[in-house]
């Protein structure tokens, strides 16, 4: 928890705010931590990519102030207001549990929000989740390494794919997009312009650990059509050879590999 006075630390104020990673959509996933402050919260702020079953556990009497935060929404809360919130509840000496989807510190602009409560030096303590970019594969029996597929991820937001530098994620084994389910088409094409071969498997994990995941598999040449008009937000999508194993006969194709001692 940080407080902050003479020992560079953040002085207590008479609330505190957790901000907290709520991962990747199963309540079952939530950390023990994270379920016992949820409960315990008196405001909760809660964005819009947070698994429905884990409202079920806000206390009835917490006041929930809902802040979207998904990309294309309009009616999302500026992240400056946001701020003035969380800082705002715990000047009146609110337990305030600031929850978002995954990883706080994942794509989760936390930042801004630790910039303010140091600023107004209220107490606050990040509280880790488990990030969807890791989660979500592995419900779909993917792994983002392999011994000799993928000694290497990355994970990046497809939000913005003009920002992107193709040149170097087209040599990157394995892609882990969040945020890319409106622009996958153009990122599919760009990889392909850079020299990564059309037929490089891709998957598409559609409400990942939820009861209504989907999982769509295809490759860099088709995915752009299987899944033009529909709507598969929020989705993780994997690039890569590892992609493949989405297949569970791909396990039972492949031939037994050296011990796995030293496997990655």
């Amino acid at each position: 928890m940080a407080t902050f006075g003479s020992n560079n630390q953040l002085r207590v104020s008479s609330g505190c705010v957790y901000l907290v990673g709520a991962g990747p959509g199963d309540p079952e996933l939530l950390t023990l931590k994270a379920r016992r402050l949820l409960t315990s919260a008196t405001v909760v702020v809660v964005d819009d990519l947070v698994g429905p079953q884990v409202y079920a556990l806000i206390p009835k009497d917490a006041e929930v102030v809902y802040v979207g935060k998904r990309g294309g929404k309009k009616d999302s809360a500026k992240q400056v207001d946001i701020d003035a919130i969380l800082v705002s509840k715990a000047r009146l000496g609110h337990i305030v549990v600031r929850l978002k989807g995954g990883d706080p510190m994942v794509f989760g602009r936390v930042h801004s929000e630790i910039r303010a409560l140091v600023r107004a030096q209220c107490t606050f303590e990040v509280v880790p989740g488990i990030s969807s970019a890791l989660a979500v594969p592995a419900t779909a029996n993917i792994p983002v390494t392999h011994k000799t597929l993928s000694t290497s991820f990355v994970v990046i937001s497809g939000h913005k794919p003009a920002e992107m530098d193709f040149g170097t994620l087209a040599k990157v084994e394995t892609i882990v997009l969040l945020m890319a389910t409106r622009t996958i088409g153009s990122i599919c094409e760009s990889l392909v312009e850079s020299g990564r071969g059309k037929d490089t498997p891709v998957a598409l994990i559609h409400s990942g650990t939820n009861p209504d995941q989907v999982l769509l598999l295809g490759t860099l040449e088709d995915m752009a059509a299987k899944t033009q008009g529909k709507k598969y937000s929020p989705a993780i999508i994997v690039i890569g050879q590892v992609a493949k194993y989405g297949d569970l006969k791909t396990y039972l194709d492949e031939s037994d590999d050296e011990p796995s001692n030293t496997d990655v």
